[in-house]
Order: C-alpha cells, then structure tokens, then sequence
C-alpha cells in the first residue's frame, strides 16, 4: 500500500524504482518518439481492423456524397439535405479521399488518429513552455491518451475530439503570445482562422471554451489590451461560419438548428448536473485524478512547477464553460466536456513535477500505474481488433454480403429514415437513395431496400408479389435487406 506521508522513507523502494525506470527510459530515448510509437501502436490498427460504428456513418456518407454527387457546400446524406450544422470533418474526408476516387475505412479514420496524435502534441510542447520535465510533459500526452473518453475516440469518425484539438491550439497560440508579454496582431489574426475551423466542425457553440475562458482571464487580470485582439478573432471566426448559414438557410431551417442547439424545447431535470460531473470523472480518469492531486494542499503536491498566471489562464480556459454545458440542457453527455479533457492533462503533467518536488515517489508511482491501467486495455483492445472480426468489423462484413447481392444489380438501393443502415450503406457501393415508405410502397423493381423490421413487415405484406426478405442487417439484427423484383 503507498503511503501519502511526508517524507521518503514512507515509500516503499518499489515507488521509487518505477519512477526512476520510467525517468531513465525518457532521458535514454527521445520522448517525442516515445509518444509516437504510443500513438502508432494505439491507433494505426484501428484503422485497418475497426468497422464503421456509433453514428460514424454519419461523416462518412456526407463525404461520400461530396465526391460522387458534389453536394459540398450543402451536406447531403445520399439525396437527403443534412443541413444540422457544418461538417468541416466531413470536408476533410472527402479531400482525402479525392485522390483515390471513393470514400474507405482508412482515407476517413485517418485524420481522426492524426488529430489524437495532435493533441498529444500539443500537450507536451505547452508542458514544455512552462518548464516542465520531459517525464512529466509525456506524462501529461500519456494521459490523453489513457481517458476512456479519448480510448474510445482514437479512430472514432466523429468531430467531438478534432473539435477539441483545435480549440486548445486556440489556447495554445494565444497562450504563447501571454508568454511573451503580448499577443501580437498576427497572432490574433491566426487564432481567429483556428476557430473558425473549430465553428465549421460542430457549429459556433463550442467556441465557448476559448472566449468564456479567455474573457474571464482578462477580466480578472483587467488586461484591457487584448479586447480588441479578442473581437478582431472573433469577427474572423464569424465569417465563414455565417457564410455558411446564411448560404444555406432555406424557410424552416431555424427550427432545425435551435433544436440542435438545445435553443427550443430545451429540457433539464435536477439530476442532470451531479449524473454530468459523475460522468466526467468517469470518463476522464487519470488525468482528473492527476488533476486533483495538483490542486491539492501543498504539503501533499508539493510546489507549483507553473507560474500562477499560467495556472490562472488554464483553469478559466477548463473549467468556465464547462460550468454552462453542466446546465446546459442534455449537458450530461460527456463528450461535450471534451474540450476539456487537454487542459486536464497539463495539469496531470504539472503534478508529475510537483510530487517530484516533495521527494516522495509514492504518489508519482501510483499515478504511474494509474494511467498504465487504461493504456493496457487500450493496447489490448487495438492488438485484438485484427483477430475479432464479428465484434470488431459486424457492419463490414454485412455490407461485404450485401454486395455480393446487389452485385450486378442495375436498381437504387432505398434506405429508410436517417440512421437506417448508417454504418453498413458506406461500405456498399451503388445508387442509395433515401425515400419514405410512400415512397417504397411504389417504386419500381429492380430495386433493393434497407428498412426497419417494422416496416418491411407492412412492404412486404403489402407488395407480396413484388419484394423478398432477403437478409437480417444491424447490430442487432434490426434491419431487413429486401430485394424488389419488379
């Protein structure tokens, strides 16, 4: 059992081995490298070996309607107007995948596990910046890497992790400038292209981590200076994501975005901050509990390794808007705290310093094993992904046999509803074409449909002499592929 007294002698030899083997094995190799070969062994397989999931569909058929149908500026699922919000990633991936002609597994996870090795990046160098030891700078990226929120976002085809790393190079930038005693109209003028990529990812309101948390510093420090740097920002992060809007608003499109916003009908009960903050910890351990041991009293963390200005600045830039999401109806969700999970791992760094500076090693070892925990299971679960193909690939090889149907197939391809089929349809090449039931109920054969159970039941009772059940499709077998002969 470590022990949290003073003093070296309450540790056990053991805490003080570790650390040291951990400190020597960073001095003899480059950290950097160290961390890349982390990221790579981590990630890289998940590229090749992980299946479309969650809501990865999503990006993926938007990008790969861009390319096939050039609905660019306007997102398109297939034929259907996805107009939410923009979808830079999206973008992205279909910039990728330009050059290869068609949208696949690795042209779209792809700039998912460089953003992840970005972030880890930006952690080290900003440990760095403050005059952090190299041990404790790729202590901070290793507890990016070891958030189960982060575990599960390494290849993940969504925008809540890219959107994070760019809000904190946001913070980064500006946060060099501070460093130098001011920052520079050049500077301001690059954090505000930084942002707008961040308001093109997932809408303008995530924003809200870089100009509540930079606004409540300048506040408290009354440094009236940076004002017209922060509106020169903002009006350039402005522009293209109200370009965007306005070049794609059509009559009822508002009461598409308020209610993505969480602006109409917006509903939260009483349980929803404690379940929000629980989930937090939950889903950002180590690095909270690194956190925590940071801002704990001085005799147990030892001294701050940062100066207090840097401290101040990271603490608003973390925690102030978090405290509006918390509120924030459906706030709960925890990747919507994403961007706070970096800020959490310098301070995780920091604290490897602090508790080196108290001569008990205890502490350190524990949060050494405490990170090493997740990164294993992280290391197993990416080390496994080749050898469980139904658990780890289940909607590839449906749409691999659904090919093989559709094979020579002259017809469209009808998928009902916005999520029917969501991760198999990317995989499947053809005309797909989202239609209603209505629709379905007369279209003409050859043709094949992805529907609900429920309503294939009501086509094929329907149209009895038309349509066949061809396969289950789903998770959970909640689909069914029907084949329209005439």
């Amino acid at each position: 059992m470590i022990s949290v007294g003073l003093g070296r002698s309450a540790d056990p030899p053991s805490a003080e081995r570790l650390v040291a083997c951990y400190e020597t094995f960073v001095e003899k190799h480059k950290p950097v490298r160290i961390l890349v070969a982390v990221w790579a062994i981590l990630t890289i397989p998940l590229v090749f070996f992980r299946g479309y999931n969650s809501d990865e569909g999503l990006a993926v058929s938007i990008a790969r309607t861009a390319l096939e149908d050039g609905e660019w500026l306007v997102p398109h699922m297939f034929n259907v107007r996805w107009i939410e919000r923009p979808t830079l990633l999206a973008w992205i991936i279909a910039a990728v995948s330009e050059p290869f002609g068609t949208v696949n597994q690795i042209s779209s996870r792809t700039p998912i596990i460089l953003f992840v090795l970005a972030g880890c990046v930006l952690i080290f160098l900003l440990l760095r910046k403050v005059s952090a030891s190299a041990p404790a700078a790729l202590f901070g990226a290793l507890l990016f890497l070891a958030c189960p929120l982060v575990i599960r976002s390494y290849s993940l085809i969504t925008s809540d992790l890219p959107l994070a790393v760019l809000l904190f190079l946001a913070f980064f930038l500006w946060w060099e400038g501070q460093e130098r005693g001011s920052v520079s109209f050049k500077r301001w003028i690059a954090i505000g292209v930084v942002l707008s990529l961040s308001a093109l990812m997932k809408g303008p309101q995530p924003l809200a981590y870089f100009w509540f948390g930079i606004g409540l510093f300048v506040l408290m420090k009354r440094d009236w200076r940076q004002i017209p740097g922060l509106t020169l920002a903002a009006i350039i992060a402005a522009i293209p994501v109200s370009a965007w809007y306005a070049a794609n608003f059509h009559a009822g499109d508002e009461g598409t975005w308020s209610t993505y916003m969480r602006l109409s009908n917006p509903s939260q009960n009483f349980f929803s901050p404690p379940v929000a903050f629980l989930k937090l910890l939950s889903e950002t351990v180590p690095a909270a509990l690194a956190t925590a041991v940071f801002f704990a009293p001085r005799r147990i963390s030892g001294k701050l390794v940062a100066p207090p200005r840097f401290t101040l600045a990271l603490v608003c830039y973390s925690l102030t808007a978090s405290i509006f999401v918390v509120f924030w109806p459906g706030g709960s969700t925890p990747r919507y705290f994403f961007p706070a999970v970096l800020p959490l791992c310098v301070f995780g760094g920091m604290a490897f310093d602090a508790l080196r500076s108290t001569a008990r090693p205890g502490l350190v070892a524990a949060l050494l094993l405490v990170t090493l925990s997740p990164l294993v299971y992280a290391l197993g679960y990416s080390a496994a992904s080749p050898f469980f193909p139904t658990l780890f690939r289940k909607a590839q090889l449906q749409a691999a046999q659904m090919t093989e149907l559709v094979h020579g197939s002259l017809g469209p391809i009808y998928r009902s509803g916005d999520t029917t089929g969501l991760n198999i349809l990317p995989y499947v090449p053809g005309r797909i074409v989202g239609a209603s039931l209505d629709e379905m109920m007369v279209a003409h054969g050859p043709a094949w449909m992805v529907t609900t159970i429920a309503e294939s039941e009501k086509l094929l009772q329907a149209r009895a002499g038309d349509l066949k059940s061809v396969m289950p499709l789903g998770d959970r077998e909640e689909l069914r592929l029907l084949r329209l002969d005439r």
